[in-house]
């Protein structure tokens, strides 16, 4: 992690961008538990999500740049916990996604202290954009289907910016998603400060050349060493933030 002063964290700046998946909310566990359901429910096996994290760690170091790696991991804990071969990638998408529309609409919530966060931030005037890689069509189902989140807040009301897969090409990484989110907010990139989780997420924020808080998240154990070393500013929680915040 770079030698930054907290004090100047906020300094110069009038854009907060969020990423969402693991940042504002616990989607990188929920993605844990759906794969660990269906290694259950295909593969009679029982495995823990943190073993799940260890498996796409393992899957993403030599397939990141795979056309679909949703679809290559399906088929990696095929080969890794069954030896079935009447079972197809097509009967594992679908079981997948009943799974995950069920999280996705009904279980899934904001992390703690996500919705004061947000408030703070907008209290004081900040100009907040949401950059994910999410598609379009999950971010409607937590705007107006999933009751634990829009309970709270709604993601179309409280983001100056919604920036999902569907209005870019490539995926963190890549700084595309960063780029287009500084243009069209039409701020200098020294005046954006990106909220971040992940090590593709912090190294989006740094191929864009924006500043970078890493909010810590547990599911990202395997690369916390890696992100401690890309981030501008680490913060332990969106709590820690949140004090932080309220400091200034």
């Amino acid at each position: 992690m770079k030698k930054a002063n907290y004090d100047n964290m906020l300094k110069d700046k009038k854009v907060i961008i969020f990423d969402l998946d693991g940042t504002l909310i616990d989607s990188v566990n929920m993605l844990n538990e759906i794969y660990a359901t269906l290694v259950k429910n295909f593969f009679d096996k029982i495995v823990s999500a943190n073993q799940i994290q260890d498996d796409w760690d393992e899957f993403i170091h030599t397939n990141s740049e795979a056309e679909v790696l949703s679809d290559g991991f399906l088929l990696f804990l095929k080969n890794k916990y069954s030896h079935n071969k009447e079972i197809n990638l097509q009967e594992l998408k679908e079981q997948y996604k009943t799974i995950e529309s069920d999280y996705i609409v009904n279980k899934i919530e904001y992390k703690a202290y996500a919705k004061e966060t947000i408030s703070l931030l907008k209290g004081k005037g900040y100009k907040l954009v949401l950059a994910t890689i999410s598609p379009k069509t999950t971010l409607d189902i937590y705007n107006y289907k999933n009751k634990n989140l829009y309970s709270k807040f709604k993601l179309y009301d409280v983001f100056d910016l919604v920036l999902s897969h569907d209005d870019v090409e490539k995926k963190k990484p890549d700084p595309e998603v960063y780029l287009t989110a500084v243009k069209m907010i039409n701020t200098p990139k020294n005046e954006c400060l990106a909220i971040e989780d992940s090590l593709e997420g912090v190294k989006a924020a740094n191929n864009a050349g924006i500043e970078v808080i890493n909010i810590v998240d547990k599911n990202m154990f395997n690369t916390q060493k890696q992100i401690d070393e890309l981030s501008t500013y680490k913060m332990n929680s969106l709590q820690e933030f949140y004090e932080f915040l309220k400091t200034q």
